[in-house]
């Protein structure tokens, strides 16, 4: 028997706040930086030490704070292992879910019958598409799960080689699809 295995990555589309945030930041670090360098100079204070430290760090707090928007999500499907990670700036990788296929108790399209009372018999969901706030559409998938006691759901970026190991783990559970 060979291995399956699936992986599709998607980069998090944050819209205008992905533009304007980090201007309207550096333009406000920008003005807070020349208040607290310049007024001890004009003061005479010889402390420029001290608040160029704290420039520095100030410099670098936005720095991380800006790159902290670079957000990935990738969903991978190896044999029965169903996972989903939050990959934060390229380096930072978050193990969101992973559950095995074969206890899911549905993977299907959000354009389902079963999507709203799986949406309202959650206690949460996890959105791991481009946009901030999923589309319905055909491309757009969910998995509802149950760990531990706590349901939810998954929604995902469908990709069409997923489907027949989704088919292959649980075929009752996942939604038909005509290939």
């Amino acid at each position: 028997m060979e291995d399956l295995y699936c992986e599709k990555t998607v980069k998090r589309d944050m819209g205008k706040k992905r533009k304007i945030f980090p201007v309207v930041l550096i333009t406000a670090l920008v003005i807070f930086l020349v208040f607290l360098n310049g007024i001890p100079i004009l003061f005479g204070w010889n402390i420029i030490y001290f608040t160029g430290m704290a420039s520095f760090g100030l410099c670098y707090l936005v720095y991380r704070l800006i790159k902290s928007f670079n957000i990935e999500y990738e969903i991978s499907v190896t044999n029965e292992i169903f996972e989903a990670s939050k990959i934060i700036n390229l380096k930072k990788k978050e193990l969101l879910a992973s559950c095995s296929i074969r206890d899911t108790e549905y993977i299907g399209s959000v354009t389902s019958d079963r999507f709203k009372d799986d949406i309202e018999k959650a206690e949460f969901t996890l959105n791991c598409t481009s946009k901030q706030e999923y589309e319905i559409s055909d491309d757009i998938w969910y998995v509802c799960i149950t760990q531990e006691g706590v349901r939810y759901n998954l929604v995902f970026e469908y990709d069409p080689e997923m489907y027949p190991i989704f088919r292959r783990f649980n075929p009752r559970g996942t939604q038909r699809v005509d290939v």
